[in-house]
């Protein structure tokens, strides 16, 4: 995939209809894939969010390495970057999201009129952020339409007294290299039929085998052996009979099989990205 090759629509647009939503809210969640965050981070939100305060969730937490999360919070916590993990399966993390934005109230700089801690939510799309949003719907008590001298034409939801989340896109797409598509192609972040599905499913279990995780693998798909990539993508074609006519294995399908597995979380707790070197 060249960069910048499945890159929609017009960045300058959504930059600046972000720009505009930043200025009336208080706080910006940045959601990534706590999988990849580095390739699930868009570098133009370091400027636009310089100004504001912003709390990042390492969503998907509950598919990733426990050990590698925690040491991507310290990454953070070292940059003055609030992070936690999240996924909104997890009970504990929903409680801690909502803990810590309660706190958030009480920050705001002091007005004659107490008001609700206005938020948005902003990532690269396909990083979990509707589910998120949906999260926050099915907990509000009103949506509360345009607010004068708000944002004209905004659609408020009020998730509690003190919290108002703005409905928007606030999605910004990336411009990406090899390496990073490579990476939003194994999590679904990119569509199938803009990648190579068997290069991407090779380098998947490359990553595997030089991370000695490989034994997920073995025991989803009955392998014998993990001599290299090639030799066990064509086991596993032939375990799940991805064959076409005369034994001939279907490559896309074994692909599309193996991904499809590993972004439903049954091939273990795997993260692709570890924190830069300081």
């Amino acid at each position: 995939m060249k960069e910048g090759q499945w890159y929609p629509g017009n960045m300058a647009r959504a930059m600046n209809h972000l720009r505009q939503d930043l200025k009336v809210v208080d706080l910006a969640i940045e959601l990534l894939d706590a999988r990849i965050p580095i390739s699930s981070h868009n570098p133009v939100f370091n400027s636009l969010l310089e100004d504001k305060h912003r709390i990042v969730l390492l969503h998907k937490a509950d598919r990733a390495d426990q050990q590698i999360t925690k040491r991507w919070l310290s990454y953070y916590k070292a940059k003055g970057i609030a992070a936690m993990p999240f996924s909104v399966h997890q009970k504990n993390y929903l409680s801690q999201l909502l803990s810590y934005l309660k706190k958030q109230e009480h920050n705001l700089s002091p007005t004659r009129i107490k008001r609700p801690l206005r938020m948005i939510i902003v990532g690269i799309p396909n990083v979990g952020k509707s589910t998120m949003i949906n999260f926050f719907v099915s907990k509000a008590v009103t949506k509360t339409g345009n607010q004068p001298g708000v944002t004209k034409g905004k659609q408020w939801i009020r998730i509690n007294p003190g919290l108002e989340l703005l409905d928007t896109p606030g999605v910004l797409w990336p411009r990406i290299n090899e390496s990073s598509s490579s990476s939003l192609a194994i999590v679904g972040a990119i569509p199938p039929s803009r990648i190579d599905l068997q290069a991407i499913a090779l380098k998947f279990i490359d990553y595997y085998l030089d991370n000695k995780v490989a034994g997920f693998l073995t025991s989803r798909y009955q392998l014998t052996t993990i001599a290299s990539a090639e030799a066990m993508f064509e086991q596993i074609a032939h375990t799940q009979g991805c064959l076409q006519a005369e034994g001939k294995i279907d490559e896309n399908r074994t692909a599309s099989l193996l991904l499809r597995d590993f972004q439903a979380g049954q091939l273990g707790r795997v993260t692709f990205e570890v924190p830069p070197a300081e």
